[in-house]
């Protein structure tokens, strides 16, 4: 089936993408590993770049549809997003080299490598609003901040991907304090936001007032 075909190339051009850098791998040798011609590479990819893609939509399109289970019902916002971090990290965790190869591929400056990372950070950003009970249209000083964070957070995980010495909650407290701040600083610009009254009590716990209660 031409299906099964295609698939076969991105999974064998997958495997040989996250184990070695981009220029180090040839078409003939993904098609030899997938047991298939090597014109049908041109006949569904046009080319070398354009499998690429296909493997990085691929890998991108799995962290965005990965189950995340929901925290306890009366888990307070912080304590959501704690939930959530501690299920991306998990996920990326299973797949390290997936996800070092779609932040740090050959193709970076790719617009269309480049837009599929930004739809998948964003996607992150606004799963992490709603975690927190932010579901409104997303202002502008907001949507900046949290596009900042999300990069951060990669990042924290490309560090801990490379180096292995950083536990698992220590990266989810990082992140979770780094986004507290972030966050007041948002409501100090724009006090149209309304955050839930849980943050304004989550920073007050950590020493620092909340910008005018609301």
């Amino acid at each position: 089936m031409p299906g099964d075909r295609r698939q076969l190339i991105i999974g064998a051009a997958r495997r040989l993408f996250t184990s070695r850098p981009y220029d180090q791998v040839t078409t003939s040798e993904i098609a030899k590993d997938a047991g298939v011609a090597y014109g049908l590479i041109a006949h569904h990819f046009e080319n070398k770049r354009g499998l690429y893609l296909a493997v990085t939509n691929e890998i991108a399109t799995e962290i965005a549809m990965v189950h995340l289970t929901p925290p306890p019902a009366d888990a307070p916002p912080v304590d959501a997003l704690r939930h959530a971090l501690r299920n991306h990290i998990s996920y990326i965790d299973s797949h390290p080299d997936s996800f070092v190869a779609l932040l740090r591929g050959a193709l970076g400056a790719d617009p269309e490598h480049r837009a599929a990372i930004d739809r998948l950070r964003w996607l992150g950003a606004r799963r992490v609003l709603a975690a927190l009970g932010i579901a409104e249209t997303v202002p502008a000083v907001l949507r900046t901040a949290m596009c900042g964070w999300v990069g951060y957070l990669d990042e924290m995980m490309i560090d801990r991907i490379t180096h292995r010495d950083i536990e698992v909650e220590a990266l989810v407290e990082l992140a979770t304090s780094a986004l507290l701040a972030t966050l007041r600083t948002v409501a100090t610009l724009d006090a149209s936001i309304t955050f839930p009254v849980e943050l304004h009590e989550a920073w007050q716990h950590s020493g620092e007032p909340w910008p005018a209660d609301r």
